[in-house]
């Protein structure tokens, strides 16, 4: 308890220094001054607990895996700098996952080609494709083609390589091209480029 209280009376710098050390309990210090309020502002981009305690942990978790490289010089805004790029991707990729039909609806809306009956047909097949993706290959790739999130942004959010996520679209550009065949230039060209 002593150690605890000696802790609390500590600067963020030398919580950070002790944190880098594998010391477990100035990690903890590090959590209970910034919870709240990482919390609250999470909760101000995010609008659902359930994401928010998801990027808290995210967060929080990223810093104690990498804490021996740890640069860190002003611990409050590294924190709160974290939490609103994760939130942020956080926010992009939920609606994406779980809103599919309709960033390919806004996708249509939102593209220069003129939608002709077979361009409509074609998004359709894209979408009717990609469904029978995993779940993962298929966030990554939406993520990639029709957010515009780049390889690194998408190794971030899901706490994988940059390798592995250029891999996953490389399989879903496989499969699409075996899915559609003849149309997966025409694909390219209207999508992808």
């Amino acid at each position: 308890m002593a150690h605890q209280r000696a802790l609390n009376e500590l600067d963020d710098t030398s919580i950070i220094q002790l944190t880098k050390q594998g010391n477990q309990l100035a990690f903890n210090q590090v959590y209970y001054r910034y919870w709240e309020g990482l919390y609250a502002y999470a909760l101000n981009i995010l609008k659902d607990n359930w994401l928010v305690e998801d990027v808290l942990h995210e967060v929080f978790t990223n810093i104690w895996l990498k804490r021996e490289n740890l640069e860190i010089t002003n611990l409050k805004s590294y924190l709160f700098t974290a939490v609103r790029n994760r939130s942020l991707l956080k926010l992009r990729a939920t609606k994406l996952t779980e809103l599919d039909e309709k960033i390919i609806e806004k996708l249509k809306h939102s593209s220069e080609v003129e939608l002709d009956h077979d361009y409509k047909e074609l998004i359709e097949a894209i979408n009717t494709s990609a469904k029978k993706l995993p779940q993962r290959c298929r966030d990554i790739f939406y993520m990639n083609k029709f957010q515009h999130y780049s390889s690194s942004e998408i190794a971030v959010y899901f706490n994988i390589s940059q390798r592995t996520v250029e891999n996953q679209i490389s399989l879903a550009l496989k499969h699409l091209r075996n899915e559609l065949g003849t149309t997966f230039s025409i694909l390219l060209f209207y999508c992808f480029l």
